[in-house]
């Protein structure tokens, strides 16, 4: 339980990691408005518990006067476009929306004289080969539209930290994956490793599995998932540390991971092993790019916000997605 109970505004609430987050939220003691277009979101997964509103959050004026009438404390900016292929096709809607329109929002936060503000921000920041685990005050250098939007914005809430005295936490979010008993999975189109894996298993097409030919044990990539209900447990952790001011600067990014590395034949054995289904594998050459191994180091989370995932071992992960399904 929180010290003292915010009011959180949440942009994005009716999405995956927002409804997820919104649950951990008013669990802590919280109360929770939501403001979401819905667009990319479902109204079903808007907590009863809370409040709601359908619009933008890059509508400067809307956002100001719904801080101002529900009275908000903090905010956790969620929502987001999210589709790396997409961003590489479409990258004006990314830059529009994902930046500039994020910087609407906060300046609605700025006029208003929040303090907290806690950012969902991604392990895209980093781009792509990295060596051992990556922490963060490794090189940032996104190769897509998507990763290199949420890197601007973090600069920009860096500048707004220091300058209006806001408390910005940007968690970094690796591969986030599984389901609780509310939440899970649902993408259009569907671009998520597991998700894809699960949809295989169940109707009996080919997986198709880039690569196995990278330095890795089994020869196939190695990625870092973190179960949804450890990401969502990190956001209320995060202002937690906001509220008891455990954070000695007035920005902080940290990662959000398990910590381990989880290789594509090891996610699909996880599948096959929770479906009791098997999974075809349509073998092809390594995509341009893809690099072996994205694994966070997550000391930081542990130091600053007394997070560790509980949840996120693989095989744990894939049973929640057929518990859910």
């Amino acid at each position: 339980m929180a010290s003292e109970p915010l009011t959180i505004l949440i942009t994005g609430g009716a999405g995956y990691v927002g409804a997820a987050s919104a649950d951990a939220l008013i669990e802590a003691g919280h109360r929770v408005v939501i403001l979401d277009d819905l667009s990319t979101g479902d109204s079903y997964l808007i907590p009863n518990a809370a409040s709601s509103v359908t619009g933008s959050y890059v509508d400067r004026d809307r956002v100001g006067d719904l801080i101002r009438d529900a009275r908000i404390d903090a905010v956790l900016h969620c929502a987001a476009r999210s589709i790396v292929s997409d961003s590489m096709e479409k990258p004006e809607r990314y830059y529009r929306d994902n930046l500039i329109g994020s910087l609407n929002l906060l300046d609605a936060v700025q006029n208003a004289g929040i303090r907290h503000f806690v950012f969902s921000s991604s392990a895209a920041v980093y781009g792509g080969a990295q060596s051992a685990l990556i922490a963060e005050d490794s090189m940032t250098a996104p190769i897509n539209p998507y990763g290199a939007t949420k890197l601007a914005f973090e600069h920009a809430l860096r500048s707004y930290a220091q300058a209006f005295d806001i408390h910005v936490l940007a968690l970094r979010y690796f591969n986030v994956a599984g389901a609780t008993e509310r939440v899970s999975e649902r993408h259009t189109p569907e671009t998520h490793l597991l998700p894809r894996i699960v949809s295989a298993a169940q109707s009996g097409e080919p997986f198709t599995l880039y690569g196995a030919d990278f330095p890795t044990p089994d020869g196939t990539a190695l990625r870092d998932y973190v179960h949804i209900a450890d990401v969502a447990a990190a956001n209320a952790a995060a202002f937690t540390a906001l509220q008891k001011g455990k954070i000695n600067s007035t920005f902080a990014a940290i990662n959000i991971g398990s910590g381990t590395g989880t290789s594509v034949r090891e996610a699909i054995a996880a599948v096959e092993r929770a479906s009791k289904l098997s999974v075809k594998i349509d073998l092809q050459p390594r995509r341009d790019g893809d690099p072996a191994s994205l694994v966070a180091n997550i000391d930081r989370a542990a130091k600053l916000l007394g997070w560790r995932p509980r949840q996120s071992d693989i095989n744990r992960i894939a049973r929640s997605l057929f518990s859910a399904s």
